[in-house]
């Protein structure tokens, strides 16, 4: 009786963890670390043997090969190489060590799905609260020149409300407003469809004006994707895909008129973006040595650079700036795209890995898609796919793959696509 009871207080408190987890990512890295090893720590208390005793499907397997390997190549690289036996190369071994917690937090989160302890009403409705104040909070900043927590703009075009100094909020917004849309026709569960299409409208202004304002490109660009994702899907929505697209350009073309900065920072980006595609024109097709002319393309090229260093296997994970700093004096931190990371720290054979677990997500996914209906009760994991799909979106610069953020995100993404069962879509 003493342990049922201990067991259904341990699952309450999970429960509350994962929903937690969209405030987490406001608070910092050193609370989403927290939370990730609480989720852990707690179930293995529940769980017990069988958290390391039970039948494996192929994603499962595919993800024990990934973790087995990069844990494989990060030894190897640090104890058969002595050169790179210094400080810098030791805390790269390290991370590259801690990296392993994520497998571990995989298999909670699938332990969590299949015995039906995560209330993902309360994650939804937690996330989009969050997607909420971040937005308003953007737009205090905007007007008061501090946001709520007296955070004062650090940038002369970036609005990062609660993030402070990190311009991240947009990517924020960009990664948890779907939770938002897919949220308001159950909570205010609308009969009338007229009223639900003016609410979703309302928020979709809010908070894409507010991605707008945060200077954040590539979030607007994913958030724009995502849309057209779901629009493609969805046959049923295809009429209303005009009417949000004019809500798109109506709302952009709107802030781009009455603010200079939001005007020079998209010239700046088109003009970027060009200058990425003569990039890759020139290094895939071409084979020439391309021109350097903006910082991306320099970071993009020196994880070209790092992956030459070990083509097929890899230099580890986080040996980028190591093996990039062997040939070029100027090396960011990462190469600011996951595929290319990957290709650098985990060579060819993990990038393999990694696209055979991702197009087997969305096989299965588009494979079981004909059984779930528009009704948002038997949708959960749509919003999760469709941000696993722009999280994967191979032209799009980003932050490390392998940082706390973003790798917490993406093994969430995984974890629930790969374990949310038909039998329980439900959200109650």
């Amino acid at each position: 009786m003493i342990t049922s009871l201990r067991n259904l207080s341990y699952k309450h408190i999970l429960n509350l963890f994962i929903c937690l987890l969209p405030i987490s990512f406001i608070a910092g890295n050193l609370v989403i670390n927290l939370n990730v090893i609480l989720i852990i720590v707690f179930s293995i208390l529940i769980f017990r043997k069988s958290f390391f005793l039970f039948e494996l499907n192929l994603i499962d397997k595919l993800l024990l090969c990934l973790f087995s390997y990069a844990f494989f190549i990060s030894s190897y690289n640090f104890f058969i190489f002595p050169e790179q036996n210094n400080i810098y190369a030791k805390e790269n071994f390290i991370k590259g060590m801690a990296f392993l917690r994520y497998l571990l937090f995989y298999f909670s989160v699938k332990l969590l799905i299949v015995n039906k302890i995560i209330n993902f009403k309360n994650f939804f409705f937690i996330a989009s609260s969050a997607v909420m104040f971040v937005s308003l909070d953007i737009f205090y900043q905007l007007i008061f020149g501090v946001d709520i927590f007296g955070n004062l703009k650090t940038h002369p075009y970036k609005l990062s409300g609660p993030f402070g100094s990190e311009q991240i909020a947009g990517s924020y917004l960009q990664r948890f407003s779907m939770f938002l849309f897919f949220l308001i026709p159950v909570v205010l569960n609308f009969k009338n469809k007229s009223n639900l299409i003016f609410f979703l409208s309302c928020f979709f202004i809010l908070v894409f004006s507010a991605m707008i304002l945060t200077g954040n490109r590539m979030p607007v660009i994913l958030f724009i994707l995502m849309f057209s994702f779901l629009f493609f899907m969805e046959k049923k929505l295809w009429k209303y895909a005009i009417f949000f697209l004019f809500l798109f350009f109506t709302s952009f073309l709107i802030i781009f008129y009455l603010n200079q900065y939001v005007q020079e920072f998209t010239y700046y980006f088109i003009r970027m973006s060009l200058d990425i595609f003569i990039f890759l024109k020139n290094i895939i097709i071409l084979g020439n040595e391309p021109a350097l002319t903006n910082t991306y393309i320099k970071e993009f090229y020196s994880g070209y650079i790092a992956w030459k260093e070990n083509l097929i296997f890899g230099g580890g994970i986080n040996s980028f700036y190591l093996n990039c700093s062997k040939t070029l004096p100027w090396c960011a931190s990462h190469p600011h795209n996951y595929y290319i990371e990957i290709l650098s720290e985990l060579g060819v054979v993990g990038l393999i890995l990694i696209i055979i677990i991702v197009l087997n997500l969305f096989t299965n996914f588009f494979n079981n898609k004909n059984d779930l209906s528009l009704e948002f009760k038997n949708n959960i994991i749509i919003p999760f796919a469709l941000l696993l799909a722009v999280e994967f979106f191979p032209i799009k610069t980003s932050g490390s793959f392998f940082t706390t953020g973003n790798t917490t995100f993406i093994f969430l993404l995984i974890a629930i696509v790969a374990n949310l069962p038909k039998k329980y879509i439900q959200i109650e």
